[in-house]
């Protein structure tokens, strides 16, 4: 009778563990599926980038003002150049946006990347990057000074953290920027695929 009991025993205890253990991948599994957020549309952003009175260097040494985009409709992204996982892939993200444009249509659009490691993001460094990475000169770098990137960083609502490697956490978005220096719209995350920011440039630069 006690073996019985025991082995009851042992038997709950078995099922209860599994049960347990199938909850808790379940909830897993959700979370990772909500986690991708593919674009935000900000028409209740106001603030322009073009208010901002920072100074800042293209890969090619020549001194620029934010204002000095605003010939063009702009798509950006915030990055650095020794990263090795995200922003190749976000700059990959990009270059398939470029794509889909005409030559003719991409005389109205600028694509920018702007530094978020400025003191290793030399015009020097941005320079070499853009050569592997085939940028052509549709493709503008910049970098600034720490205040100034964090000023950007807060305007742009990307959250970035340093890490001691000396690599960041970083968010992971492309934004797209009108001639007024407004966010017309944000794609988050990496490898979306880019239909939406793709037919808001078309709507921006008709």
């Amino acid at each position: 009778m006690k073996n019985i009991l025991t082995i009851i025993t042992l038997s709950i205890t078995v099922l209860f563990f599994f049960s347990c253990k199938e909850n808790k991948e379940s909830e897993c599994c959700k979370k990772d599926k909500n986690k991708t957020e593919v674009g935000t549309k900000l028409d209740n952003t106001n603030e322009s980038i073009f208010n901002l009175e920072s100074k800042w260097v293209r890969q090619n040494k020549d001194s620029m003002l934010l204002r000095d985009l605003s010939n063009k409709i702009t798509v950006a992204a915030m990055v650095f150049t020794h990263c090795e996982s995200a922003c190749p892939r976000i700059v990959a993200d990009l270059q398939r946006i470029e794509k889909a444009f005409t030559k003719e249509e991409l005389q109205n659009i600028q694509f920018l990347l702007i530094s978020m490691d400025p003191v290793r993001d030399t015009p020097e460094r941005f320079a070499e990057f853009s050569k592997e990475l085939q940028l052509n000169d549709h493709w503008i770098c910049i970098s600034s000074n720490n205040d100034a990137t964090m000023e950007i960083a807060n305007v742009l609502n990307v959250r970035i953290k340093p890490l001691s490697g000396g690599g960041f956490d970083h968010s992971n978005t492309i934004h797209l920027i009108d001639k007024n220096g407004n966010i017309a719209f944000q794609q988050n995350g990496l490898a979306q695929e880019p239909t939406e920011i793709i037919e808001k440039i078309k709507t921006l630069i008709k």
